[in-house]
């Protein structure tokens, strides 16, 4: 398998686990979806909301060299606004992933982060780390949906198909 090919199988995998726990939280009346457990990023909406924006403004940053997410809250004020925002940047990470060759992975990149902060650092680890980034808040979102009745099974990437 290439690199590539192994990235395109953890975005999958990614967006897979995404859809997983928005189909969870749409089972969630108002309350339960809005509930914050004191702690983190906030309600099932809120974490979700993180999750879209950080997918979304680094991919900004890849595709014009700096990450400034034009996302805001109020433009995804619920679960169904979010849904259609998954999927529109689903569609537009896969654009990006088709664009790479597997020479381009080990590639340095140069943005600048949403700090201000330059950076550099091949695109692979700028990959991997938002498939982290994304498993860090599928755990917690699968803990939230599940103490609320919604578990969302096993989200392990080796039972993923």
């Amino acid at each position: 398998m290439s690199a590539k090919s192994q990235m395109e199988t953890l975005f999958a995998y990614h967006w897979h686990t995404t859809e997983r726990m928005l189909a969870c939280a749409a089972r969630l009346d108002e309350a339960g979806y809005r509930q914050s457990p004191g702690y983190g990023h906030g309600s099932i909406h809120d974490l979700l909301f993180h999750l879209l924006r950080t997918d979304e403004g680094w991919r900004q940053a890849l595709e014009t060299g700096r990450q400034a997410s034009s996302l805001q809250p109020e433009a995804f004020a619920d679960l169904a606004s979010l849904q259609v925002g998954f999927g529109q940047e689903q569609a537009a990470w896969q654009a990006f992933l088709d664009g790479i060759g597997d020479g381009n992975l080990e590639e340095d990149v140069h943005l600048t982060n949403w700090r201000g902060d330059a950076l550099t650092m091949p695109l692979w680890r700028i990959l991997q780390h938002l498939v982290l980034h994304g498993m860090q808040h599928h755990a917690e979102l699968a803990e939230m949906l599940t103490l609320q009745g919604q578990s969302p099974g096993n989200i392990d990437f080796l039972f993923y198909r």
